[in-house]
Order: structure tokens, then C-alpha cells, then sequence
């Protein structure tokens, strides 16, 4: 018990030590940062756009209203049914990611929750944020999505592994 102890901690301040060189490392590294920054603002851009079509639907279904003839009910149910168009789809996508997060959460835990997946998060970080400059120059591709799509085909791999390994009666 006492040298499995050891070997936990050790292994526990290996991981911290490794993780936090690799973060101050990702901090100094001006290609990362700069990928991490194209990369949010195109989500954040994609975002928006989404969010103004749902607000343009909205405002367009809502023009229903116009033919009542009382301006003060005409006002309420215009932005009555604004109100329901954008928060159905507000709901909507919510319930859709939190659905996906659990999907993609249980497969991880049930396919990939071990020290191979700590490893290989860790080894393709400091792949990415170390060798960053000479993976821009061989492949114009963002660092940031470079690391998810890492995972992504791990996580895949892992899944294919394991069925494969339980089809066959092994596990």
C-alpha cells in the first residue's frame, strides 16, 4: 500500500508538473495564443450570425401583429411572439448541447477515461504549443483546432479498439 501511495503522488506531481510547464509554455507562445484568439472569435462570429437570423425570423413572424388594429395589443403580441420564436430557439439549442455534451462526456468516460488519455492530451499539447512554428509552416492550420481534432480521432480510435475488443470476447 505504502509504495502504491508513492507512486500515485509521484505520478499525481508528474502530471501537475508537466501540465503547468505546459501552460506557462502556451502563455509565452505567441502563434497558440494568437490561434486560440482566430479561433474563439470565429466561433464567437459564427455565433452572432446564427443569433441575428433567429432575431430577423423572429422579428419577421412577429409582423403578424400588424393587422390588429389596437396599437397595445399589436405591441404586446409582436413581442410576445419575438419573445417565444428566440427564447424556443434559445431552449432549443440548449437542450441540444447539454444532449451532446453528456453523449460525448459517457463516451469519454466509458472509452478513454484512463492515464493513456492524460498522456496523449498531454504529449499533443506540448506537441502543438512547442513545436507550433514548425507545424504552421508544414500544415496552415489552427493549433487550437489541431489539438480537438487530435482528440476527436483518438476518441474515435479508442472506441473502435474497444468494440473491437468486445466483439471478439476480450474485455
Amino acid at each position: 500500500k505504502t509504495k502504491t501511495a508513492m507512486y500515485e503522488a509521484l505520478m499525481f506531481l508528474l502530471i501537475w508538473y508537466s501540465v503547468s510547464t505546459t501552460l506557462f509554455q502556451m502563455i509565452r507562445s505567441k502563434i497558440f495564443i494568437s490561434d486560440c484568439v482566430v479561433f474563439f472569435d470565429t466561433i464567437a462570429t459564427f455565433t452572432q450570425t446564427i443569433v441575428g437570423w433567429v432575431v430577423l425570423a423572429g422579428k419577421n413572424v412577429a409582423q403578424i401583429s400588424d393587422g390588429i388594429s389596437n396599437p397595445v395589443v399589436a405591441g404586446i403580441i409582436n413581442w410576445l411572439i419575438r419573445i417565444l420564436i428566440c427564447g424556443g430557439c434559445l431552449v432549443g439549442v440548449g437542450i441540444l448541447l447539454a444532449f451532446i455534451e453528456i453523449k460525448i462526456a459517457g463516451l469519454y468516460k466509458k472509452y478513454c477515461w484512463d492515464m493513456i488519455t492524460i498522456m496523449v492530451i498531454l504529449v499533443s499539447m506540448a506537441i502543438a504549443i512547442y513545436f507550433g512554428d514548425w507545424i504552421k509552416e508544414v500544415l496552415p492550420i489552427n493549433l487550437l483546432f489541431l489539438l480537438l481534432f487530435v482528440q476527436l480521432v483518438y476518441v474515435g480510435i479508442r472506441w473502435y479498439v474497444k468494440g473491437w475488443r468486445e466483439n471478439r470476447g476480450y474485455v
